[in-house]
């Protein structure tokens, strides 16, 4: 158990009168709280935590976390030790961080609107051929030996990621890379993780209906740049928009800067020689030293997302020579660009591409390989973004030759508004609503040297309509789907 006051600031101790009591956890789920723990009662538009303070102290709180606002009312209500704080989810955060007992040799932050998966599949898919115990948690989930989804954010909440890194310390894991999403990173999720690394893939429009404009989201990303890894590492890719304020940040946290692309200016140079060969050969150009890697990887994006893999590999300690050995060995992770299979000699892709920016990427990666028509299956996500939708319409109708806009996760929207939103700005595609009718509609009408490129839910396992999650997996749906060649 730890003592209270270890766990706090002297001001916070001293305005509170808080007592110096022995604490053995903490949580935010009133049903996990034991006998002298902290609870976290959020409060928000999704859930009042003061709701089920009086369970947690059933269950054996011995103290709650409360915003300042609230600290009238528990005072007058409850018969209880009370932190309260301006900004509950930092200090819980913070807290969890306290609580943990990992201490491993790296803990990479990557951050970036595409890209994070990508990068983190890299470096752990490396590690993992090497033999190195390297872990990462994100998108997919925490990835060590296998997958273990045990939760449905990119960024888990504090207390599971907290719970998540304390488990892969205990199995021997030396370094864990983790995905820090806008939400995450605005939602303090991972304050008090002791990055050493920190790195950004990309930046363009996402999620503007959580941020509301694209200098909120923007600024979310930085906090990764200017609140972490103090001393550390800071790797940005140097042809995002607005590369020179994440430079800025880095600068005044002290980190050291590596740029990486394919310009004269960057530190990390790469030259791609054959982007339109299956086997591409890519050339380095680290700290004065080059050398040539191959890789099958499609799409000059996906290429970046190794090379910025291999960046973040060199150091954390990996040798060089021992890395590029292994890189033609690397596969994507699933549903990134992901080749499925081949039908009458036309080649069949899925992607997560959700964003313009990704869409418009993964078009442009599988252009050099069509001979007759790029086709495209995809839809939009419901109760997001509304504004990504005529932006991804236009992207569509410039790079792509046949279009079927179907639907994607409508969640509780209009699936058909959504659909209509799309083709307003996308003329010449054709719609059919049901996702599978419109993924195998296009797979009949391939001939040898078409393309297709299924986007929008790479990996999911499920389709989201009216708060039921149906299964529903698009390699799957192609992979099963019998005609005669």
């Amino acid at each position: 158990m730890i003592r209270l006051h270890s766990l706090l600031s002297a001001e916070i101790i001293k305005t509170y009168n808080i007592n110096n009591v022995l604490v053995k956890g903490i949580s935010s789920n009133s049903k996990k709280i034991k006998k002298n723990y902290i609870f976290a009662a959020f409060t928000g538009s999704s859930s009042n935590g003061l709701d089920y303070i009086s369970e947690a102290i059933n269950n054996g709180a011995i103290a709650v976390l409360v915003d300042n606002k609230k600290f009238k009312y528990v005072k007058k209500n409850f018969n209880i030790e009370i932190i309260s704080h301006k900004n509950t989810r930092k200090l819980y955060s913070i807290i969890c961080n306290k609580f943990s007992k990992y201490k491993f040799k790296n803990i990479v932050g990557v951050t970036g609107t595409n890209g994070k998966t990508s990068v983190v599949w890299y470096v752990q898919q490396i590690s993992k051929l090497i033999g190195e115990n390297t872990a990462s948690i994100g998108t997919l989930g925490t990835n060590y030996k296998k997958i273990n989804k045990n939760s449905n954010l990119t960024t888990p909440e504090s207390e599971v990621l907290v719970s998540n890194l304390d488990s892969l310390y205990s199995k021997d894991v030396k370094n864990v890379i983790i995905e820090a999403s806008s939400h995450g990173l605005d939602q303090h999720r991972i304050d008090g993780v002791k990055f050493n690394i920190v790195a950004i893939t990309s930046l363009s429009r996402d999620h503007l209906d959580y941020h509301r404009n694209f200098t909120n989201y923007k600024k979310a990303k930085l906090r990764l740049f200017s609140d972490f890894a103090k001393n550390g590492i800071a790797i940005i890719n140097d042809n995002i928009l607005y590369s020179n304020d994440f430079i800025e940040k880095a600068i005044l946290n002290k980190q050291e800067i590596i740029t990486i692309g394919q310009s004269s200016k960057a530190k990390f140079k790469y030259k791609i020689i054959n982007l339109r060969n299956r086997v591409k050969e890519i050339e380095l150009n680290y700290k004065n030293n080059k050398s040539t890697i191959y890789s099958d990887i499609v799409g000059s994006f996906q290429i970046n997302n190794l090379v910025t893999a291999i960046c973040i590999m060199l150091e954390m300690g990996f040798k060089r020579q021992i890395i590029e050995k292994y890189i033609g060995n690397i596969k994507p992770p699933p549903g990134r660009l992901e080749y499925i299979r081949s039908i009458k000699g036309a080649d069949i892709y899925i992607d997560y591409a959700h964003t313009p920016d990704a869409l418009k990427n993964v078009l442009i990666s599988l252009r050099p390989y069509v001979t007759k028509k790029l086709y495209l299956v995809y839809g939009c996500g419901g109760d997001r973004d509304k504004g990504k939708r005529a932006l991804m319409g236009k992207i569509s109708h410039k790079f792509a030759d046949i279009i079927i806009i179907t639907d994607d996760n409508p969640r509780f929207e209009s699936p058909k508004k959504i659909r209509q939103q799309i083709m307003q700005h996308c003329p010449n595609a054709t719609e059919i609503p049901d996702r599978k009718k419109a993924i195998k509609k296009s797979i009949l009408n391939l001939s040898k040297g078409d393309v297709l490129l299924v986007a929008g839910k790479g990996h999911e396992n499920t389709q989201e309509i009216k708060g039921n999650f149906l299964i529903f997996n698009d390699a799957k749906i192609i992979k099963k789907f019998k005609i005669k060649d």
